[in-house]
């Protein structure tokens, strides 16, 4: 009785045995059309007799589309002969061998699953980084360090600010960061920016502003923060955006099929602890959303300013094409593109915005990820361009694993100051 309790209260149903003996677990799928892996553990122990303890924490995997197809074989893998797997609607359903009664049958079925629980408890002690952590320099309420909390980009985490974060503790700043599962879809990945922040905030009672330093893609979570009406805008004192995909970047696409293959790997590698850490953590969903003209864009970029936030952007004119590389590559998809007949048209078809793409990456318009012209955003006059590309932006130690000079701080330690005095944040006693 206290089994089927929890599991009710879980979510999970265990249906009647069909008619040959088979017994059949459901586990209902969220809104997102995911399954809580730890309820699907739960279900498949209490059907079996098992002693496996559902793991703790939430892990959610996709059942719908190329991912969800690689989640149900990696289950199948994992599971072995004795679980069948079918999608239904709203539900995934295992069929289990009526055999795994016996308990001479059994022995093997209880092992598999007593391990892919603790696989799957490893993985949620992974996903303990993610969320809002202070630093040591972090000091709630102190006039005379505030805060600045660092959101990172795609292919990226707290740990491509490291050389970004002594030069802001020095001038007299407490850092706070912010990881999250870049590849998860920007609308998920928005809501839970927000809700840690919040948390975070409530947590140590802070009362002060902070200034938000955004790279890439993560100033999309800052800006849907910020821009959100029902979000208190007193609680940030400055915006900083560094490289930002304003109006999205056309390398997005490429980003969704090499995240597409990693989890093709990960799954044929028969390694659940990958499967489950690359299919939970999305395969391309931000991409996508980055990708321009997405809808989320679209209705992102449809807010106003927030009034009373000061925004700031800086941008990187480096990229990977030099001018005269650019100007040969131009010259011979012109001559392609003047082709008569079907070799004509698809050139003209596969070029149509290939001037955009070539910003993106070509020194003078773009950072090699990025053109200059979509990181622009209405209504913010305070844009900055250097010579620098978008991972010496901010010196991301993936390129530059030494420390050195960082391109942005100049500027970045200028407008924090600008605004600490304006927000009578430290009194100006914060720049040292």
């Amino acid at each position: 009785m206290i089994a089927t309790s929890l599991l009710a209260a879980w979510g999970v149903i265990l249906a009647a045995p069909e008619a040959e003996g088979s017994i059949v677990v459901r586990v209902p799928l969220n809104e997102s059309c995911e399954i809580d892996v730890g309820d699907a553990v739960a279900g498949l122990a209490s059907a079996t007799g098992s002693s496996v303890a559902r793991p703790p924490g939430r892990i959610t995997l996709p059942i719908t589309g190329v991912a969800g197809n690689l989640t149900r074989r990696m289950l199948s893998e994992t599971l072995g002969p004795d679980a069948s797997l079918a999608f239904r609607e709203d539900a995934l359903v295992f069929t289990l061998d009526p055999r795994l009664r016996d308990p001479d049958r059994s022995a093997g079925w209880h092992q598999r699953l007593a391990r892919f629980a603790a696989q799957v408890e490893r993985e949620s002690q992974r996903r303990r980084r993610y969320g809002m952590h202070a630093l040591s320099s972090f000091r709630p309420n102190d006039p005379r360090r505030p805060t600045v909390c660092l959101v990172h980009g795609m292919n990226s985490s707290s740990g491509g600010f490291v050389h970004m974060i002594a030069p802001l503790e020095e001038a007299g700043f407490g850092v706070v960061v912010y990881d999250y599962p870049f590849n998860r879809d920007l609308d998920e990945s928005c809501e839970a920016f927000r809700r840690s922040w919040l948390e975070f905030r409530r947590r140590v009672g802070e009362t002060r502003p902070w200034a938000i330093l955004a790279h890439s893609m993560g100033a999309l979570l800052a800006r849907s923060f910020v821009e959100d009406p029902e979000n208190d805008a007193r609680d940030v004192a400055s915006l900083i955006l560094i490289g930002p995909v304003v109006h999205g970047s056309s390398l997005a696409r490429v980003q969704t099929l090499l995240q597409l293959l990693d989890g093709v790997r990960a799954v044929q590698g028969q390694s659940a602890a990958d499967a489950l850490a690359h299919l939970g953590d999305g395969l391309g969903e931000a991409a996508e959303d980055i990708t321009p003209g997405s809808a989320f864009l679209e209705a992102l970029n449809r807010r106003p300013r927030r009034e009373g936030v000061p925004y700031h952007i800086l941008a990187g004119d480096v990229g990977f094409l030099s001018h005269v590389a650019r100007r040969q590559l131009e010259a011979h998809v012109e001559v392609a593109r003047r082709e008569s007949g079907l070799l004509g048209g698809l050139a003209r078809f596969a070029t149509a915005d290939l001037a955009s793409r070539l910003d993106e990456i070509s020194t003078g318009t773009g950072d090699g990820c990025v053109s200059v012209a979509r990181t622009r955003l209405d209504g913010v006059a305070d844009h900055v361009t250097i010579h620098a590309n978008h991972a010496e932006l901010i010196r991301a130690p993936l390129l530059y694993p030494d420390p050195g000079p960082v391109a942005c701080m100049p500027h970045v330690l200028r407008w924090l100051a600008a605004d600490s005095h304006r927000e009578g944040v430290g009194n100006g006693t914060a720049i040292r």
